[in-house]
């Protein structure tokens, strides 16, 4: 089941406020309605600005509700 996150909801806004605030891929595409590799591939090719931590992939929620902000109609 894909969430739907309203940017102008103040929940999302309680919730990215946290600077450490952090989603795993499975997380990403669980939200977005993605299969996971196709998140890890976004990831890889620096289409979402995704890092490494301790070997693992993390975004914070606050550049994927950038990112799906930026490139949304």
């Amino acid at each position: 089941m894909a969430m739907i996150y309203d940017a102008d909801t103040e929940q999302v806004r309680e919730e990215t406020e946290d600077p450490r605030a952090m989603l795993r891929p499975a997380e990403v595409a669980d939200l977005l309605d993605l299969h996971v590799n196709t998140v890890y591939r976004l990831f890889r090719n620096q289409i979402v600005p995704a890092f490494k931590l301790g070997g693992s992939w993390r975004i914070y929620k606050k550049d994927l509700i950038g990112f799906i902000e930026k490139h949304s109609g």
